[in-house]
């Protein structure tokens, strides 16, 4: 039996500002919304429990023909039988349940599962086997759920290698595929056997939800060692699903394709769970989304396929999404087509919309604020560049820091500073440091980005506070050189970071890739830049072609690999200059910096040359003898 919209759900469109402080004059605790993710999910699977909830194909060429379909009815079913599953294994809500996953229908039946009965942590499972063991012994995993279909062979071979690892282990779930009855004298369960002999209909343990019991663990950073576990409350991904919904104008009608990742909040919470508990339809674009070969050739062809109308990007897959020709394909269903990680260049969005007819709209958030703050709501006029209105009942503030964690003052409509926030969204702290270091004056999140808000009250993200390129006294926001180098016709993807200079302290240095066919030279995209840029001190002193950025998975560039890779060609070429060989290694250790180690086969007489030569450099280093040598 079909049940109603659950009364939370207004029809309210918040399009301004100004119709977000009206909505906020109800209080939020008189809107009434469930206690729990799962309460609110089995809201959304009883509005059509007949309808498909989760569409899953394996080929973008073919993705009606080798689609596999979930309704609603069959997914509250798996929820329950997985949560009822963990719950006979010990699993009670302050156990957490890590999970190596593809983007396939299985990963919601355990994501939203594990929420049921207790913690969930999704991982990324390209990291490496010793960075999830450091990983689960934090957050103390006492279920692995991990896919073992052979397809994804290596997710196994890191889910055996990881149990070894894991003296908290209760068990291992092997969802897909057959494989041994234990590993390292833990039992390895299979999943597809294993739920059916538990109650479709109801949570066994009878659990009693609290708002502020703990649902998820996603990790975040790990380019330096092992990520940071941010905890996502059950209330701030209920309050986030609900609040964005009235900025997005999306209901149970949606059809989101989907291409990002589910380990991530993205991927996770906004692409799966808020559709999910609207009742409306998730399209998994195969096991790896937009890392498929078949996905993004055929990305118009599958909105026209599914009839979607809602599309997640990133600023370095439209780039690629532009040499894609629409080639006859419907795609009048798309009405929002969402960017996020980072601003978006005015010239890509232009061309974006005079190639599709939609503009897309951009946002801002993090993991720790469960998803985005800032939405670019349904108007007409999009700012471009700009990541729109704030979430009603979440606070953004611009501030100028007294530089002892408190805020000299608020910056006024237009003056850059640094963005704060504070709401229902922002979690409580990482894992085992609660509410330190992430803390600003007061109960603020400090998020380390650097904008201002308009005075319409929209905001626009200049950088972050560590990618400030300073030269000389000069402060150069990265992005507005980035904008630059979008107008080379040539340029697909451009990152401009901060490189040491002996004189000026640093350099902004360019990285670009090309567009597929074309042509540039590292010199022709230097001299077009001096003949564009505005400020003269931001003209970068290098550019350097690569065949590709490094990303992340969820597409957003790794301008810290980017800067390490700068760092080593810089002090090589100081090296060069005194005709000095050396190995040069620079890393980035994180909130400690970035630290260089020169090994040299010999050191005697030439030591004041190479002290001449470094010692300008602020990055710290050190020149060691290459053992053996």
């Amino acid at each position: 039996m079909n049940a109603p919209m659950p009364g939370y759900w207004t029809p309210d469109l918040l399009l301004s500002e100004a119709d977000v402080a009206r909505f906020e004059r109800v209080p939020l605790a008189e809107r009434k919304l469930p206690a729990s993710t799962y309460e609110m999910l089995m809201d959304g699977c009883a509005i059509d429990p007949s309808k498909v909830a989760i569409h899953y194909f394996t080929d973008g060429a073919r993705p009606r023909e080798t689609a596999r379909q979930v309704t609603y009815a069959e997914l509250r079913d798996k929820v329950h039988q997985t949560a009822n599953l963990l719950d006979d294994l010990g699993v009670g809500k302050d156990d957490v349940v890590s999970v190596l996953m593809p983007a396939i229908p299985e990963s919601q039946f355990v994501l939203w599962g594990a929420q049921a009965a207790g913690i969930v942590n999704p991982a990324n499972p390209m990291l490496e086997p010793d960075i999830l063991v450091q990983m689960f012994r934090s957050a103390g995993t006492r279920i692995l759920v991990a896919f073992g279909g052979d397809e994804h062979a290596e997710i196994w071979a890191k889910a055996e290698a990881v149990a070894r690892g894991l003296p908290s282990l209760a068990a291992v779930i092997r969802v897909g595929g057959a494989g041994p009855a234990e590993v390292a004298g833990v039992p390895v369960i299979d999943f597809a056997e294993a739920v059916e002999r538990y109650p479709s209909d109801r949570l066994v343990s009878g659990r009693i939800f609290s708002s502020d019991d703990t649902a998820s663990l996603f990790h975040t950073g790990g380019t330096t060692g092992a990520p940071k576990l941010a905890r996502n409350l059950h209330r701030n991904q209920v309050f986030w699903v609900w609040a964005s919904r009235h900025l997005l104008g999306l209901d149970s009608t949606e059809v989101q394709v989907l291409g990002v990742p589910v380990f991530h909040v993205a991927g996770a919470v906004v692409g799966c769970f808020s559709p999910l508990v609207k009742g409306a339809t998730v399209v998994l674009m195969t096991s790896t989304g937009f890392r498929h070969p078949s996905v993004l050739p055929n990305l118009w062809r599958i909105v026209e396929a599914f009839r979607a109308n809602m599309l997640i990007l990133v600023p370095t897959l439209v780039n690629q999404v532009l040499s894609i020709p629409l080639d006859g394909a419907d795609i009048s269903t798309l009405t929002y087509v969402a960017s996020s990680t980072a601003p978006l260049s005015t010239t890509v969005a232009d061309a974006f919309h005079r190639m599709t007819g939609v503009r897309i709209r951009e946002s801002w958030g993090m993991t720790e604020t469960t998803a985005v703050t800032c939405i670019t709501p349904l108007v007409e006029q999009v700012k471009v560049g700009s990541s729109g209105v704030r979430l009603p009942y979440q606070r953004v503030r611009v501030v100028q820091p007294d530089g002892t964690g408190s805020v000299a003052r608020d910056c006024a409509p237009g003056e850059p500073g640094l963005v704060i926030v504070r709401g229902p969204s922002v979690f409580p702290g990482y894992l085992g440091q609660e509410q330190a270091a992430c803390r600003f004056d007061g109960d603020w999140l400090d998020t380390g980005d650097l904008g201002y808000l308009d005075a319409d009250g929209w905001l626009w993200i200049t950088g972050r506070a560590k990618d400030l390129i300073i030269r000389g006294g000069h402060n150069i926001d990265p992005k507005m050189v980035e904008e630059v180098l979008f107008g080379h016709p040539a340029v697909q993807d451009a990152a401009v970071v901060g490189a040491p200079d002996a004189h000026a302290g640093e350099v902004p240095v360019a990285y670009v890739v090309l567009k597929p066919g074309a042509s540039a030279s590292a010199d022709s995209v230097l001299r077009y830049a001096a003949e564009h840029m505005p400020e003269r001190a931001a003209i970068p002193r290098h550019c350097f072609v690569l065949p590709e950025m490094p990303k992340t998975s969820v597409g957003k560039i790794q301008k810290n690999l980017l800067r390490v890779d700068a760092i080593e060609r810089m002090f090589r070429a100081a090296l060069d200059g005194i005709g000095r060989s050396a190995e040069v290694k620079a890393a980035d250790r994180g909130s400690s910096g970035f630290f260089v180690e020169i090994r040299v086969p010999t050191l005697g007489a030439d030591d004041a040359a190479l002290d001449g030569a470094l010692r300008s450099f602020t990055v710290p280093y050190a020149v060691r003898l290459i053992e053996g040598a």
